[in-house]
């Protein structure tokens, strides 16, 4: 599933995916997964054994982590970031001449979750960005602002702040 995505970019050999939380002590809130470490942390009530098999929601929540361990395969500092949550904003805007490096860590997994339920799952009502539940030819406003991501995922330069 994550491959409709991100293709060969990621090194899915090396991510494991845990039915626990990262946090020790009950820091980690509830409902929360957490991808700091290029691997997916679930809690239990959360973890599904095949999130591939599961509802749109579920599957749109696993494409957002997973783009965290491609952010961190990548060489993002995902776990620095991630403890630094200043600014770190899920909701994002498409607009002319933006590309994926224009998003900050956690708005690029809900954009990357949302372009997975256009293009793969006919999922537009289900979009974590609301306002384009309903906008007609959504799908090709994603695809505008991922033409570089789409082109070669692979590329270091669709990290966060890495445009151009």
């Amino acid at each position: 599933m994550a491959r409709l995505v991100f293709g060969d970019a990621i090194d899915y050999a090396k991510v494991r995916v845990h039915a626990r939380a990262y946090l020790p002590f009950g820091l980690q809130p509830p409902r929360t997964a957490m991808a700091p470490n290029g691997n997916l942390y679930f809690p239990r009530g959360c973890f599904q054994d095949d999130f591939s098999a599961c509802d749109l929601v579920n599957r749109m929540w696993f494409i957002h982590e997973m783009t965290h361990v491609w952010q961190f395969q990548l060489g993002y500092p995902v776990r620095l970031r991630g403890a630094i949550r200043i600014g770190l904003r899920y909701a994002y805007t498409l607009a002319d001449g933006k590309r994926l490096a224009d998003y900050n860590m956690e708005a690029q997994g809900n954009l990357l979750a949302d372009y997975f339920a256009l293009k793969f799952c006919d999922g537009q009502g289900r979009l974590y960005e609301h306002r384009y539940r309903h906008v007609p030819g959504a799908l090709a406003l994603y695809e505008a602002v991922l033409a570089d991501f789409i082109r070669a995922p692979a590329e270091r330069r669709n990290l966060p702040g890495r445009r151009r």
